[in-house]
């Protein structure tokens, strides 16, 4: 199965500005449901009016007005029913905008929304909301007469919104306000993302910190309630469902590029974790 890559657009502003925020309605990616797509981007989607549906890596949401919705790099995503009146802000943060426009490679992990484990929706009530809805449009009326100063006004607005929204999503969900500020934990999130694939190993990371698992151990438990032996199985199952879903891979080229040892080793750690033998697993969601 084929999954459509929906790519940032840089030069939009007739210069490269690597941020956009629209309404909906005005993005030029055409909603088709039914069809799994991801984007190569983070971002924010604040919905006004209207309802739909959406699967997020299999996580099913229902969006109507006030339900802040979480784009992740690289989620698989699949409009289930869309209504013809949808429409709200979308905020697009490219990656490499991150980075450099906070001058910060762990910008993004400072966000509980952000991460891969954590629900990527949030209700927000209509106070919130009108509120949120003002700094949208002021950052996409300066994104339509940038000046000279416009970087630094955005970064303003932008962070403002982030903050506020990250405030009420660790209220709301119970998570650890440490996170926000341990780097170590940021560090740890951020390697997870890059190689996940081929890392599964506690003294992989602990290695690439230069860090002793103990110490590794102590510092994720702190920030995130969980082992790291926990954080990484739990990432890593993910990438097993996104490719038994979503790839025509077999069993055995799938056990191969996740790390695993042998087809047999896979199967048993797919029916510990997820109940069941991959291609049971495969057969069943796919019906």
């Amino acid at each position: 199965m084929n999954i459509k890559k929906h790519k940032f657009l840089r030069k939009k502003y007739n210069r490269e500005f690597l941020l956009d925020c629209l309404l909906f309605s005005e993005f030029d990616r055409p909603i088709v449901t039914g069809q799994p797509f991801s984007y190569d981007f983070n971002g924010l989607f604040l919905p006004l009016s209207g309802q739909a549906a959406i699967s997020v890596d299999q996580y099913k949401s229902q969006l109507c007005r006030g339900t802040l919705t979480f784009i992740r790099a690289n989620q698989v995503r699949e409009w289930i029913q869309v209504s013809s009146d949808f429409s709200g802000y979308l905020l697009i943060l490219e990656n490499e905008f991150i980075a450099s426009f906070f001058n910060d490679s762990l910008f993004i992990y400072r966000f509980q929304f952000f991460h891969s484990s954590s629900p990527p929706v949030l209700n927000v009530n209509e106070n919130f909301l009108d509120l949120q809805t003002v700094i949208f449009e002021e950052i996409s009326a300066e994104l339509h007469r940038l000046r000279d100063d416009s970087h630094h006004y955005i970064r303003a607005l932008v962070y403002t919104v982030l903050i506020r929204i990250n405030r009420i999503y660790i209220e709301e969900y119970g998570f650890s306000k440490q996170l926000f500020q341990d780097d170590t934990a940021l560090r740890f999130r951020k390697l997870l993302e890059e190689h996940i694939r081929k890392k599964q190993r506690v003294q992989d990371y602990a290695t690439l910190l230069k860090l002793s698992r103990s110490r590794l151990n102590h510092v994720i438990q702190n920030a995130l309630g969980k082992s790291v032996s926990d954080v990484i199985r739990e990432r890593l199952l993910l990438e097993v469902e996104r490719a038994l879903l979503y790839s025509d891979h077999s069993i055995s080229e799938i056990a191969y590029e996740l790390g695993f040892s042998d087809t047999s080793n896979f199967t048993r750690f797919c029916k510990r974790y997820m109940g069941c033998t991959p291609v049971t697993f495969r057969t069943s969601r796919k019906k």
